[in-house]
């Protein structure tokens, strides 16, 4: 049994690794091809006249990020009566980031952030409406954005160029999106229905042992869906300051951007819009299976930027940008994760 776990551990670090190696690969030849295309001289001369110290006040903005969402982790597991110690929350807190930072289309955050609250003795169904009840937060509130700054966005997709049709795009998925996520995550007992459907109609051997656990699925649905009334009806105060915190994340982020083109062009851009652009970049990039979307988020980019900021300075501020916001953060988030780690017992954490 050890000797399975110890396995398990290996290949999860080993998975990890790699694909950290890939992201890192993927990221640089793009980076690379970007700036082959853009005139890699002129990308090296605009670089050494730029004040690198923007990227110390991203990774400032980034860490505020992180301190909020720690914030909002502990203010929702004290809610429902559950203690975290500092390093645990830490840890969960990192361990997000990081995960979507290494994994196909950023989705293994998630997942991941629900086993290890398991693991700290959280109920897997709290711990699920806690992570998820988040994810249908986000989407609330870029769809919400989107439609309350509606002519904004327009004025912005007009200015784009090419690239308007990604905008495009990512406004049409990011509402469809929203909806969707948050229907199934408030009607959880939608999964049941469907499986339930696949087991009539499929010609499945056992029957009996999946009807079994298609009645397991059935109640762990149903406390998940009262977990999720709980906090989104009795605990709605709960729910509204983390909505408002999570808001004040998805801005931090954006604001990464915003230095980013003030201090490499040093024109001036109007916050609202680059937040706004922030938002529908969001939701296109994240469909790109690549780890962490590397690769995508910076070929994407380019193209957006390409029709709001001057040529000469488009290598070099999806570069330093890029660099700022998801290299150096990986290696952050990874040196707090080896420092957080903890043998953790699946105790309830009162």
């Amino acid at each position: 049994m050890s000797e399975s776990t110890g396995s398990n551990k290996a290949l999860s670090r080993k998975r990890i690794i790699i694909n950290v190696i890939i992201a890192l690969i993927i990221g640089f030849a793009i980076n690379i091809l970007i700036a082959f295309f853009a005139d890699f001289q002129e990308t090296i001369a605009t670089i050494k006249t730029i004040d690198l110290t923007f990227i110390i006040k991203i990774f400032g903005v980034f860490a505020f990020a992180y301190i909020i969402d720690l914030v909002r982790l502990y203010i929702v597991t004290f809610s429902f009566n559950k203690r975290l110690r500092f390093k645990d929350a830490l840890h969960n807190t990192f361990s997000y980031y990081f995960m979507s930072n290494i994994t196909p289309m950023a989705s293994g955050g998630q997942p991941y952030q629900i086993y290890h609250l398991t693991k700290l003795g959280i109920e897997s169904t709290l711990a699920t409406n806690i992570v998820m009840s988040r994810l249908a937060e986000n989407l609330l509130f870029s769809a919400a954005m989107i439609l309350i700054f509606i002519r904004r966005v327009l004025k912005i997709i007009a200015n784009v160029g090419v690239g308007k049709y990604i905008l495009v795009i990512g406004i049409i998925s990011a509402l469809g999106f929203s909806a969707l996520v948050v229907i199934l995550f408030l009607n959880p007992k939608i999964f049941y229905k469907f499986f339930n459907f696949l087991l009539k109609i499929l010609p499945i051997k056992n029957k009996t042992k999946m009807e079994n656990r298609m009645e397991k699925l059935k109640n762990w649905l149903e406390d998940l869906k009262a977990s999720i009334n709980l906090l989104w009806i009795k605990k709605a105060y709960i729910l509204a300051i983390d909505f408002i915190l999570g808001g004040f994340i998805v801005f931090f982020h954006s604001l990464g951007l915003y230095i980013a083109l003030t201090s490499v062009t040093t024109l001036n851009y109007n916050i609202l819009d680059v937040l706004i652009l922030f938002i529908i970049m969001n939701f296109v990039i994240y469909y790109i299976p690549t780890p962490g979307s590397s690769g995508g988020v910076e070929t994407l980019y380019g193209i957006v930027l390409a029709g709001l900021i001057p040529a000469k300075f488009l290598s070099s501020i999806v570069l330093l940008w890029r660099f700022a916001t998801y290299y150096l953060q990986i290696a952050f988030e990874a040196i707090i994760m080896l420092f957080t780690r903890s043998k953790v017992k699946n105790e309830s954490s009162q």
